[in-house]
């Protein structure tokens, strides 16, 4: 493995965006969820789109509603079958006690695909949808059996 040069400039993350079918019910959900404050709605018309930018714990999801959205099945199919089609994949967070956090989303009625998984790296996860099927991870390092 070849070590990576560093770039010419300096960056970092500003947010991560998920397209929506309804801005209103996932800023819901994501509040409801995960916490998540509403900071800013607008439109964006560019792209044709209403636009939410909401906060959480140390970064920014943008929530884009476009007027013409389309499901694409393959996107959201379950696992193992949803890392087939090239693209992103999972909005992932990390957390201290997966259990207590497991135990939320299902008090929370949160569609579960699968819980506190063995990811055999020493970490165990739970994988959850958002309103729209979105794949969200969420993982506890160092919490599995075998270390």
């Amino acid at each position: 493995m070849s070590t990576a040069s560093q770039p010419q400039f300096s960056y970092s993350l500003h947010n991560v965006t998920i397209s929506v079918s309804d801005l209103e019910v996932s800023i819901t959900w994501w509040n409801r969820v995960f916490g998540l404050s509403l900071l800013a709605k607008s439109r964006f018309d560019a792209i044709g789109a209403d636009v939410a930018f909401l906060e959480g714990s140390g970064f920014r999801l943008e929530l884009l509603q476009p007027a013409d959205g389309i499901r694409i099945p393959e996107l959201t199919a379950e696992p193992p079958a949803h890392v087939r089609p090239i693209g992103n994949k999972a909005l992932v967070f990390r957390v201290e006690d997966l259990g207590s956090v497991t135990q939320t989303f299902r008090d929370l009625g949160v569609t579960i695909v699968w819980e506190q998984m063995d990811l055999g790296d020493g970490s165990i996860s739970t994988a959850i949808r958002d309103n729209d099927g979105n794949l969200i991870n969420v993982f506890q390092e160092g919490a599995s059996p075998i270390g």
